[in-house]
């Protein structure tokens, strides 16, 4: 923490009501908007409304100081209730929502179905009153105090952009994971998960070429959405919208795990287990020991452990994609996005469904570890039945891009992994229409994978790869002997070798020139 963000800190006079939002992505005829309510502290200056970003949720400079330390203890309104309006892009409100109203917590979501011409719009956040007595105490208290009167002073607290889609749209959308898939996150050390709760937008360094990748992308694609869902938690976004911003990367949502809601959750199941003592004499008493133990693991693990989130994310976002969009998944090894991607798509396919799917959820133990409880099996289970019948037993996945790092397992072990956890008989490198996951390397393996399926051209690889150059990478600056030696070690399937060959050739020019 600098010694300015110390001084402002303690000369923090008012309250700011403000709703964090992020993004969203649609389709015509069913989309959502979501966000959480929370109380801001703010400085003399910060009173100015005309210097504060409602996208962002920022104050006009913070956006080179904000941390996810500095958003862990913001405060949040207990069951707000909330009006929201969706307006286009020339400013005319097109469509109001009836009362939304949030959580203990102040999440909110709301699902609409009035129908939308496909395009740009944005969502603004009214904060109408707190449906909770204790809500409204704190705020009547507050507000008694003299000079106390940010709180209250505007209704409008917060927006979010809004993108709708075609109902017929048949172009790409891109989901990607964050850490150590586009940005150089050191998750496995102690010191590196504290050490992100500290830095800035400016300090979180992507993986050499990831921003230029994400843009060519979005550039030869004409506009494809992109998605980021993390396991980072909740209050990381702020930041991570910023560094988005910072690095030139436009994108339509971002999704973090909500890790109060975990706790609170493994909390309740814990008292309701309590409170109905039935079921443990209905199972006898070693099928009740085994529910608690399988219960309290699955539950701690899913603090960590990212299959149950990152599955019922990728399910539910489905559910408002147009049924003939194209999927294009990026993650990495360090954890479980290949196996998640492809029990994604042999859910949507109903290789796996019904009270079959939802048993092997709940009896699922990748990598030595239970991550999802009877509840999340059921969850997933219903979004799948869901899913097919809106868009039948489809699979919208085209590619799927796996970062390899030294962090995780070789391709072979991960292959392994996969087909150890999958019931006997399922083999997705044997099944037809499904797409296997692709290991590879960072920006320039993703770049040319997109190369051979046509979604990308050699010259935009050549400008990641310039864009590479001077970037900091693995404990130094990326020269142009670095640049060849990550071009020539770069991972691709044998169908892929001609076109590494030719970039090779092409890119030794271009630094020899």
């Amino acid at each position: 923490m600098t010694e300015e963000t110390e001084r402002k800190l303690l000369r923090y006079t008012d309250k700011r009501r403000a709703a964090i939002c992020g993004g969203t992505l649609g389709r015509e005829n069913r989309y959502y908007i979501r966000g959480q309510v929370l109380d801001l502290s703010i400085t003399e200056e910060m009173k100015d409304s005309s210097r504060w970003n409602l996208l962002t949720g920022l104050f006009e400079g913070q956006e080179k100081e904000i941390t996810p330390f500095l958003d862990y203890g913001l405060e949040s309104v207990r069951k707000p209730i909330l009006l929201a309006e969706i307006v286009d892009e020339t400013g005319k409100i097109v469509h109001r929502s009836p009362e939304i109203r949030g959580d203990e917590s102040g999440f909110f979501f709301h699902e609409f179905t009035f129908p939308l011409k496909p395009g740009n719009y944005m969502f603004h956040i009214h904060f109408l009153k707190p449906d909770s007595y204790r809500q409204f105490g704190k705020d009547l208290a507050y507000l008694n105090a003299p000079g106390k009167h940010e709180l209250v002073s505007q209704s409008l607290i917060g927006m979010g952009a809004l993108r709708i889609l075609p109902e017929e749209y048949s172009g790409l959308v891109t989901t990607s994971d964050i850490d150590q898939t586009y940005l150089a996150t050191d998750i496995h050390s102690n010191k590196g998960k504290i050490s992100t709760l500290f830095e800035t937008p400016e300090q979180k360094l992507p993986l050499p070429g990831m921003p230029a990748f994400f843009r060519e992308l979005r550039e030869n694609t004409n506009g494809t959405p992109l998605c980021f869902i993390s396991a980072s938690p909740h209050f990381f976004r702020r930041t991570l919208l910023q560094t988005f911003r910072a690095q030139g990367i436009r994108t339509e949502s971002l999704h973090l795990k909500y890790l109060e809601g975990t706790l609170k959750g493994m909390v309740d199941k814990f008292w309701d287990s309590l409170a109905h003592p039935a079921r443990f004499l209905t199972d006898g008493i070693w099928g009740a020991l085994e529910r608690v133990r399988k219960f309290a693991g699955s539950s701690f693990q899913s603090l960590f452990d990212q299959l149950a989130y990152k599955l019922t994310i990728l399910l539910r976002d489905r559910i408002y994609l147009p049924t003939q969009a194209k999927e294009i998944l990026l993650g990495d090894n360090t954890e479980s996005d290949y196996l998640i991607f492809t029990l994604y798509q042999l859910i949507l396919t109903g290789a796996m469904e019904g009270k079959e799917l939802e048993d092997y959820l709940y009896r699922l133990n990748f990598l030595g570890r239970d991550a999802i409880t009877r509840d999340n099996a059921k969850l997933i289970r219903e979004l799948a039945e869901e899913n097919r019948s809106i868009h039948g037993n489809l699979n919208p996945v085209e590619i799927v891009l796996i970062n390899k790092t030294e962090m995780g397992p070789s391709t072979e072990e991960m292959r392994w992994n996969v087909q150890s956890a999958l019931p006997s008989g399922i083999d997705p490198w044997k099944m037809p229409g499904i797409k296997p996951y692709v290991a590879t390397d960072g920006a320039l393996g993703f770049s040319l994978l997109l190369v051979h399926y046509g979604i990308l051209d050699l010259s935009s690889v050549l400008k990641i790869a310039g864009e590479m150059a001077g970037e900091w990478f693995e404990g130094k600056v990326i020269d142009p002997n670095n640049l060849m030696e990550i071009a020539r070690n770069i991972e691709v399937p044998k169908a892929v070798s001609e076109l590494h060959s030719d970039f090779l050739i092409t890119l030794d020019r271009a630094l020899n020139q």
